[in-house]
């Protein structure tokens, strides 16, 4: 057939019903859910389905009414089950409704999604789809694909709600090898930065992918490169994609299980707009919200504080507890971390003022850079551990100062770390803090801090 082209089939296909079900047959309407299930049926040319409801268990008219058909020379060829989400295409008005999520080509890329070559690009978006769904617990929109003739032929550039959100460059006749300055250095290629975690690369020639494998650089193919950028871009705008009816429809899926869970959220909008504050909140420092379930039961519990939504994202972070440090755990299953000094900890907590409407942290800005860099000097001197420990009242705090300069610097508080797991304080982050004068009445001194404290002292 034609490339377009659109051929009419006209195949002749009976359906039976049998009994009465209490379910209308084929009831696939807008915002409808569920499932039937229909036995496909064959007799010479003929082919027919029987309507069997909507259990996998038919009921005795069913079962009485295939004997029949297969009396009458029916053959069961086997079960179909059809699924309805209810779920149609947004709208296209571009007065109303922006694309959350695209994909612009040049034209030297056009290939990945050219049908004659397999469309792989376009194979691959539904399983990087499922795939952030299963990490994250958030459902992405479906990723649209166009050309742009106006960008580089080897250039794609990826729109969040049709603002852009990175841009890229494939080689399709290449590798792309990652590696150490030392590795790379023995290659001959294209130098370059791996788009999706800024590492050190280089596209590479066909005939150079075994010399690459050899000094033991990572080779990525093109298409690879693409989709593991894209699903951080997703990943990283997972607050901004997960609107109200977003947040809603997620809701919704408990339903069917966890009735009196939803109820609160789904009968209440205002509800419903605090647990959607609160979810954005947890993807913010990527913690999955996969276990909805917790989280809807936590907030449920603080119905009416969810205003107060860094009070209730903090509770919520402590009912997630196993779950994020799962998240951070190395090969040997231990919580490896850098953790806050005494005295720094001790200056954190004296910035932190306590007022009518909350809490402000009253730290200077030179103070906050100092912390900045010792960040990172501890980070680049350790080996860059993914996480620093701090007290439960700093946490958000610190989390604020470092999320632009380390955004995948995962901030626990010392109440979130599991029972049992194994921790390893790769070392401090420490720095002279310019804080005011001791008091005339100096509390308690805290002479271990938090390392004392996840050591057991």
């Amino acid at each position: 057939m034609a490339r377009g082209r659109i051929e009419e089939r006209h195949q002749d296909l009976l359906f039976f019903q049998a009994g009465d079900l209490g379910a209308e047959f084929a009831p696939w309407r807008r915002e409808e859910r569920g499932q039937q299930i229909y036995v496909k049926l064959s007799r010479d040319t003929q082919t027919a389905l029987l309507f069997a409801g909507t259990h996998c268990l038919m009921d005795a008219d069913v079962q009485q009414g295939l004997m029949r058909l297969v009396n009458d020379g029916w053959s069961v060829e086997g079960e179909l089950t059809v699924s309805f989400e209810g779920k149609a295409e947004p709208g296209t008005d571009p007065y109303v409704y922006q694309d959350p999520l695209l994909i612009e080509l040049g034209q030297a890329l056009l290939p990945l999604v050219d049908p004659q070559h397999g469309a792989p690009l376009l194979q691959n978006l539904g399983g990087l789809r499922d795939e952030i769904a299963r990490e994250s617990g958030l459902v992405p929109a479906g990723v649209r694909v166009r050309d742009n003739l106006a960008l580089e032929p080897n250039q794609y550039l990826i729109r969040v709600k049709e603002s852009p959100a990175a841009t890229g460059e494939l080689f399709l006749d290449r590798f792309l090898a990652v590696g150490s300055h030392e590795q790379l250095s023995e290659l001959e290629g294209w130098a370059t930065t791996e788009p999706a975690f800024r590492m050190k690369a280089k596209w590479i020639e066909m005939e150079h992918r075994d010399k690459a494998d050899q000094i033991g650089c990572l080779l990525l193919g093109p298409l690879q490169v693409l989709v593991t950028h894209l699903k951080q871009i997703i990943l990283g705008a997972a607050p901004e994609l997960l609107g109200l009816q977003e947040t809603h429809d997620l809701v919704a899926r408990l339903q069917p299980t966890h009735p009196v869970v939803v109820e609160d959220f789904l009968s209440n909008r205002t509800h419903l707009r605090g647990l959607r504050r609160i979810l954005q909140s947890l993807l913010t420092e990527r913690v999955p919200i996969r276990d909805l379930v917790t989280i809807l039961e936590t907030a449920g519990d603080m119905l009416d504080r969810l205003h107060r939504v860094d009070q209730v994202t903090e509770v919520c972070r402590m009912a997630l507890a196993r779950q994020i440090c799962w998240s951070y755990l190395n090969e040997e299953g231990a919580l490896r971390g850098l953790a806050l000094s005494p005295r720094v900890e001790a200056r954190l907590m004296e910035a932190i003022v306590v007022r009518d409407g909350g809490s402000v942290l009253n730290l200077s800005r030179d103070e906050a850079d100092q912390l900045v860099g010792a960040v990172r000097e501890a980070l680049e001197e350790h080996g860059m551990p993914p996480v620093l420990f701090t007290d439960p009242p700093t946490r958000l705090w610190v989390r604020r100062i470092l999320a632009r300069p380390f955004p995948n610097l995962g901030v626990l508080a010392t109440t979130e770390i599991s029972p049992g797991l194994r921790v390893e304080i790769a070392g401090q982050v420490d720095f002279d803090p310019s804080g005011p004068p001791e008091p005339s009445e100096p509390a308690p001194p805290r002479k271990e801090g938090i390392l004392g404290r996840l050591r057991g002292g």
